[in-house]
This record gives C-alpha cells, structure tokens and sequence, in this order.
C-alpha cells in the first residue's frame, strides 16, 4: 500500500537536493531520516526493497557532509588505481 503526500515545491524540491546530495533516491533518503517505527504488518516494502539497509542508512545519515557532491565523490574515486572488484576477489580467495 502506498499512500501521497501534497509538499510545497520548495519543500519538494530540498528534499530532492538532499537525497541527491547524499547519493540515494529520494525515498531512500526520507526512510533514512525518519525515527524507528517499529515493524508493521503491510506489504509496502516488497522484496524490492529488501536489499536496503536501513539501519546503515540512519546511522550514517548524521555523519553525511551535503557539501560533497556525488560527481566529486566520482572524481576522487576515479584517482584509485586498479578495479574495486579484483580487490574484493582477492579478498574473498583470502578465506
């Protein structure tokens, strides 16, 4: 079930800013900020959402610094040497 909520555009339109600012979706980004509900009994999160980490989420949404912008976070990673998944290869063949 999936319920709409009427924001003013200026309103909207910060959390669009924030969420992009912060690398996740907007609805990412409202769950992450939101305090524990507790767990319900609808079918809203479907297994699409399963993957999320949502506790990841709120703990580290405190520590974000909105100022870095995703596309710097890109240029800074692009300056690593090597491929990310060799590493975690590595890694895994380690165990």
């Amino acid at each position: 079930m999936s319920q709409k909520l009427h924001l003013p555009d200026s309103v909207y339109k910060a959390l669009q800013q924030a969420a992009k600012a912060s690398g996740t979706s907007l609805t990412d980004w409202i769950t992450a900020h939101l305090p524990e509900t507790g767990p319900t009994n609808e079918e809203s999160l479907g297994s699409e959402d399963d993957w999320i980490d949502r506790d990841f989420l709120k703990a580290y949404a405190l520590e974000a610094d909105d100022s870095v912008s995703l596309e710097a976070v890109r240029q800074a990673m692009a300056k690593i040497p090597g491929r990310l998944v060799d590493d975690i290869r590595a890694e895994r063949d380690e165990r």
